[in-house]
């Protein structure tokens, strides 16, 4: 492995590892996968655990979790100046992110007391690698390493995310489904006079948008780097979509991050464009919010998708070829709708129309057959081909009519 070949090196100082997968850079818009929840803890920013020994303040990070009835982690490590504590998970794509935001954001809020940093809750986040050094360690603290492991040192325990997450969310995903469910039967009933609040459908929109942007980028430019006269429209879009799925802390990173790969802007020239998206995401973090038709919303900005295809210009082709899923026009929204339903049907075993158009005239020409022969009528016929009476008559009926046309031609 490659962390095994840094540590054999001579220079063992401030090695890092990163704890996600990503295409190319090491960013939010090129994650592929992630396979941890984390809490990074600047304990020694806490005068409490200052002078404590990482041991006893990891002892009393565990016994705080048990009293929030919250999982322990799969290790802890021990970062010169802090702790790390990782729960490790199965890996998880990035249309999973938004709900692992809301994870990390409520690890860092219950391990506050413990000097949790706020700025280290991205995907994107890199640790110190254990068995490096820290050059900004006390010399008797300065090699990081394991304090804790819940199992063995080399195969931690790993979670199942969704258990993780129904457990140290306030409202479980099961719980979230179930209120959905209820809120639909009361409005059926008429019986729903509020707007049903959602929790995380906006950070679930903006990342399939994220993806689209990409889809279309790598179908528009093979190479990578988008032309001029595409990149303002299309990176205001992506920074508007990377500002409701990362961290205002890290924003700024992340755009100008894409920035550089997406249009070759430096770092001065995205902050000169993309200051508004930063700033508002800023806001909302704060608690902001905006007045919008005598009701408060967050404060940012916001695009519905068939304003994003007005803007970039996507035609059906593109649409279709790309492989767009949320970026698409209202005839491809119908015809995606159309394929998800055939393939449910497939899936349920369901013939299509032609398997099913067959499968009747078979059992309408047996039907007639058995009643020719051995004179069933047709509520004998459907019972013993286990359909209703309807169906039966309708089989015999259509296999009529195609023995009258073969005996025409």
């Amino acid at each position: 492995m490659e962390a095994e070949r840094l540590l054999q090196q001579d220079n063992r100082t401030d090695l890092y590892v990163s704890q996600a997968a990503f295409w190319k850079w090491r960013s939010i818009s090129q994650l592929t996968a992630i396979g941890a929840c984390y809490a990074d803890l600047d304990y020694h920013n806490v005068a409490r655990w200052r002078a404590k020994a990482p041991r006893d303040v990891a002892g009393a990070v565990l016994g705080y979790l048990e009293e929030a009835m919250i999982p322990h982690p799969s290790y802890i490590l021990s970062t010169g100046r802090g702790l790390v504590c990782v729960w490790l998970s199965e890996l998880l794509p990035r249309t999973a992110l938004p709900r692992w935001n809301a994870v990390q954001k409520r690890l860092g809020l219950i391990l506050e007391p413990f000097g949790a940093d706020k700025r280290a809750l991205d995907a994107a986040r890199v640790f110190r690698l254990a068995g490096s050094e820290n050059s900004s360690a006390d010399r008797d603290r300065c090699k990081v390493g394991m304090v804790w492991c819940h199992g063995a040192p080399d195969t931690p325990t790993r979670h199942d995310f969704g258990t993780l997450a129904d457990e140290v969310l306030p409202v479980t995903h099961a719980e979230l489904i179930s209120l959905r469910a209820e809120r639909a039967k009361r409005k059926a009933e008429g019986k729903d006079k509020t707007r049903p609040v959602l929790t995380l459908s906006g950070a679930t929109y903006w990342e399939s948008v994220l993806s689209d942007l990409q889809r279309l980028r790598a179908h528009r430019c093979p190479e990578g780097s988008l032309p001029e006269g595409q990149r303002d429209s299309w990176l205001f879009i992506a920074g508007v979509a990377i500002s409701w799925i990362s961290p205002a802390e890290v924003l700024g990173r992340e755009i100008m991050s894409l920035a550089r790969e997406a249009a070759g802007w430096r770092d001065s020239e995205t902050k000169s464009r993309m200051s508004a998206i930063i700033k508002r995401a800023r806001q909302a973090a704060d608690g902001q919010k905006l007045d919008f038709g005598g009701r408060e919303v967050d404060c940012r900005y916001r695009m519905k998708a068939n304003t994003i295809v007005e803007w970039l210009s996507i035609d059906p082709a593109e649409q279709r070829a790309a492989g767009l899923r949320v970026l698409v026009d209202e005839d491809r929204k119908r015809e995606r709708s159309v394929e998800r339903t055939e393939k449910s049907r497939r899936e349920r075993g369901v013939k299509d129309r032609t398997g099913q158009q067959t499968a009747r005239l078979e059992m309408g020409g047996m039907a007639l057959y058995l009643q020719a022969t051995k004179g069933m009528r047709r509520d004998d016929l459907a019972a013993h081909f286990g359909v209703s009476a309807g169906q039966i008559s309708k089989a015999m009926s259509e296999a009529r009519q195609a023995r009258q046309r073969q005996a025409k031609s």
